[in-house]
């Protein structure tokens, strides 16, 4: 039996408006161009970090300082990129995916993601591996942008993969945490918490730290899945937390500091800031944890104690520096020097981080805070270097 004429003419009409709506989807979503802002004096790449300020991705030169490029992405998404060597992969919310060169601000490529980017893209030797918030984990080539693979194991994902040698680590919102092997892309074992999870885990030593909304913290062996402890701590975990060399610090909102030994995961001391809602205002040392309280300090991870508050230490160092200056003999330092040297060294730092601190070479914290200038932490010399307007 010949089919009706008309049929055929409904099925080019579909298919031809299938085709026409994905087109029109793509054209909904504006286009924006990389604005080129300074040029990139410096050969290290690793003085170029990433950052998010009204909405744009900036890359900035640490050298210079200044930045060097900017790409509009639509709003203050707290970390939507992993750099490799010499290329920044980032994303947009539009869930368009970018691979673009650090220091010349050129597309390689881009990609429109299969749903809402949730994680960091995660770096691999070859290829990027792209959590979406509905559970699909695309794995893509790094070098043409193209999808070579997707898998799942159903649910939500809210938090950045983790890699340990051969796995992928990922944690559904369900509370079920998943180690993929790289090659088979197969599950090698799987956790089941019992509670949300929307925090990402931190791996350290060979152990995977997370916590979920069953106020539970966990301790795993990140090649087996099986437990190290389990502990409960009381509260739903839904802030970053920081694992030092002996203790686990955790943050809640009511200004409470919790801190627990890596060992047994047993509480080793509490404490509360008055007045304090942690959200992105604090970040970790190699052995030691930084506040804003409004005042910035230190803090000793191992019992809660001062070593010193920032404002304090500044104005120290600012007195020595005036001290040796009379004792070399210089040229006294006017007032308008003194009040320069002061905003641009020795200053102050009492306003709150907009979005996470981020780390950059084990070295470097930095930050935009609410007074729209970066600052930029240097660990080793336990000083602020950097002070730069963004606005």
């Amino acid at each position: 039996m010949k089919r009706p004429f008309t049929l055929y003419i409904v099925v080019f009409l579909c298919t031809f408006c299938a085709r026409s709506g994905v087109r029109a989807q793509e054209e909904l979503f504006p286009a924006f161009e990389i604005e080129k802002l300074n040029e990139y004096q410096d050969e290290d790449t690793d003085l170029l970090v990433p950052l998010v300020y009204n909405g744009y991705v900036y890359i900035f030169s640490l050298a210079q300082p200044n930045p060097i490029w900017r790409l509009f992405i639509g709003g203050d998404i707290s970390r939507p990129f992993e750099r490799g060597k010499d290329t920044l992969y980032l994303f947009d919310i539009y869930n368009r995916l970018y691979a673009v060169d650090m220091k010349k601000g050129e597309v390689f490529w881009k990609l429109s993601a299969a749903e809402e980017i949730r994680g960091s893209p995660l770096v691999l030797d070859r290829h990027l591996v792209l959590p979406t918030a509905k559970g699909i984990v695309q794995v893509i080539d790094r070098n043409s942008g193209d999808v070579i693979d997707t898998y799942s194991q159903g649910g939500e994902i809210y938090t950045d993969l983790v890699r340990h040698e051969n796995l992928i680590v990922v944690s559904y919102k369900s509370g079920n945490i998943v180690a993929y092997n790289i090659e088979s892309r197969k599950p090698e074992w799987v956790f089941r918490s019992g509670g949300i999870v929307t925090v990402s885990p931190v791996l350290n030593g060979g152990v995977l730290y997370f916590g979920a909304w069953n106020r539970t913290m966990y301790a795993l062996d990140v090649r087996t899945g099986e437990p190290r402890w389990i502990s409960y701590v009381g509260k739903n975990i839904t802030r970053d937390f920081l694992v030092f060399e002996r203790e686990i610090m955790l943050f809640f909102a009511d200004g409470e500091l919790l801190s627990l030994s890596r060992d047994d995961g047993g509480i080793r001391w509490v404490q509360y800031v008055k007045g304090v809602n942690f959200s992105y205002n604090y970040f970790g040392g190699p052995d030691r944890l930084y506040l804003f309280t409004p005042d910035f300090i230190a803090v000793d991870p191992s019992d809660g104690s001062v070593l010193f508050n920032y404002r304090d230490r500044a104005f120290s160092l600012f007195k020595e520096m005036l001290f040796e200056n009379m004792m070399e003999g210089k040229e006294p330092i006017t007032e308008e020097e003194r009040s320069r040297i002061q905003n641009e060294m020795y200053f102050s730092q009492n306003s709150y981080p907009i979005l996470p601190p981020l780390a950059t070479g084990g070295r470097y914290v930095y930050f935009v805070a609410e007074d729209s200038y970066l600052y930029v932490y240097d660990l080793v010399k336990d000083f602020f270097i950097i002070k730069y307007p963004m606005s």
